[in-house]
């Protein structure tokens, strides 16, 4: 009997043991342990030199047969240029009553290049009148703007990776769409239409205000998300303000009445609607000009406000100089986490966005130049992978942007692994798109991870966000370590186990 029970457990200790298991057909699992740590992403307040986004100057040029160039001069006024953006002023006033000549072309593109080889994103605005005269230097005929439009959209085609925005329809004074013989409603819309068939759909337009929105896309309604980036002239034509918070109607870029739908699409809306109107479209376009005559709409806590809800992305730094040396003499402060101004001129001016609280202090012209366009900053990240369920883990990555726009171009998010040595292990682009992350808002995405095809140990991983026109990184406003392969998100530790869980099917 003893010997009985004996061989009986030494069956069965032989079918529940490791080197018995394939006899009696127990299976064998890798069971995988996956522990992520992820980094802190404390905010910061400074200033960032990302492109398409901040102050710009402007800088004139006249196209001639007779005056070259002044290449020297140019490359100087390059040299001393700090900014990323730049506005390019060009006078065809020379050829008012015929073509381009060929040397005027030349000179075109000696200007874009030139700018270009800087590293610049350039703004262009065509124009035949900087003295307020217009009308006297304009075309008689709309055919030799249109033909004018032509020939400058083939020179600036080759420069579409740097032309961020053509400002205007190349009449008014100054290029601003007023005083002009062509700013009827017929006139408007086919100037418009034939710069949108001869620019190339990577280039934005712009026109002056939100009536003149309405009028050349044909519609009383802003861009929805629905048409956002689709290509056509609705989804490409932002806004320029030259008149901005110079008055309540940003020197008559507004209407006193009520705004109410035309079949023709005229008509301005109040202050108010405007901004509106401006806070809907300019999610999915740019918006940017001159802040102009020290007045109570360009004081800093109202000035704020409306630059957010606008969605500004650009202006200019040096004008008016009286409004941004009041920006400049008035602190920001943060209170408890809800923001304020210490001039406590504005109750309407308050901000919830959870970076804001670094700002506390700091003046009011480098707190508006921070905010400018985009500003994405990271807030979390985490990983989350099932070993009995999950063929890969999760990497969720969650940025916040602060700034005042969202970027209308498309810039490329990337995940890097690398082990504790520091060998690359893996890099995954991202399937999200940065226009879309609007401002006020945080946006969250995943990153799968072929986690089984790691080896056991520590990893790294890194974020990086890069802008593909110009191969530049997009800094983030985090107070972070910036490495090679970006920002570092966090640290994760994989192990590899047997784990037997039962009979073989």
């Amino acid at each position: 009997m003893k010997k009985l029970l004996i061989t009986v457990f030494c069956a069965l200790f032989t079918a529940l043991s490791p080197v018995g298991l394939g006899v009696y057909g127990f299976q064998q699992y890798d069971y995988l342990t996956v522990t992520y740590q992820p980094m802190d992403c404390p905010p910061s307040s400074r200033q960032l030199n990302n492109p398409y986004r901040g102050w710009y100057h402007i800088y004139g040029y006249t196209l001639s047969d007779d005056a070259p160039i002044d290449m020297d001069d140019m490359a100087k006024t390059i040299a001393r240029d700090a900014n990323q953006l730049v506005l390019l002023e060009i006078n065809l006033r020379n050829y008012s009553d015929c073509e381009i000549s060929a040397m005027g072309l030349s000179q075109l593109e000696t200007v874009l290049l030139a700018w270009q080889d800087a590293g610049k994103q350039l703004i262009l605005r065509f124009l035949y009148d900087w003295n307020g005269k217009a009308r006297e230097t304009e075309p008689k005929d709309i055919s030799i703007i249109k033909r004018h439009m032509t020939q400058t959209g083939a020179i600036v085609n080759k420069y579409a990776e740097r032309v961020f925005i053509m400002q205007g329809i190349y009449v008014g004074n100054c290029g601003e769409m007023n005083n002009s013989d062509y700013m009827s409603r017929e006139n408007m819309y086919e100037l418009a239409a034939h710069l949108d068939a001869v620019i190339d759909p990577a280039i934005y337009l712009s026109v002056r205000t939100p009536e003149h929105y309405r009028i050349v896309s044909r519609t009383n309604e802003p861009l929805s998300i629905k048409d956002a980036f689709s290509g056509n002239i609705a989804a490409r034509t932002g806004l320029f303000n030259d008149g901005m918070l110079g008055s309540a109607s940003d020197l008559g870029t507004y209407g006193e009445n009520a705004f109410v739908p035309s079949e023709n699409f005229t008509g301005k809306g109040t202050r108010s609607e405007e901004i509106a109107f401006q806070n809907a479209l300019c999610h999915y376009v740019p918006n940017g000009g001159e802040v102009v005559l020290d007045n109570e709409y360009n004081d800093f806590p109202r000035a704020a406000a409306d630059l957010r809800a606008m969605h500004v992305s650009y202006l200019d730094s040096n004008y008016d100089l009286a409004v941004l040396d009041k920006w400049r003499n008035t602190v920001y402060s943060a209170n408890n986490g809800t923001d304020s101004f210490s001039d406590n001129a504005s109750a309407d001016c308050t901000d919830s966005f959870s970076d804001d609280s670094c700002f506390d202090g700091i003046d009011g012209f480098s707190y508006i130049g921070a905010h400018l366009g985009y500003r994405y900053a990271l807030i979390s990240s985490g990983c989350s992978f099932d070993t009995f369920q999950d063929d890969k883990a999760k990497l969720t990555v969650e940025i916040m942007n602060n700034g005042f726009s969202a970027s209308y171009r498309p810039f490329i998010s990337s995940v890097t692994v690398l082990r504790e040595d520091g060998t690359l292990c893996d890099t995954i682009i991202a399937n999200t798109d940065n226009r879309f992350w609007k401002s006020g808002e945080t946006a969250s995405w995943e990153v799968p991870l072929n986690i089984r095809a790691y080896q056991d140990g520590n990893y790294q991983i890194f974020y990086r966000l890069r802008d593909p026109a110009t191969n530049r990184e997009i800094r983030l406003a985090n107070d972070m370590e910036h490495t090679n392969h970006g920002y570092r998100l966090g640290n994760f530790t994989i192990a590899h186990k047997k784990t037997v869980t039962g009979p073989a099917p």
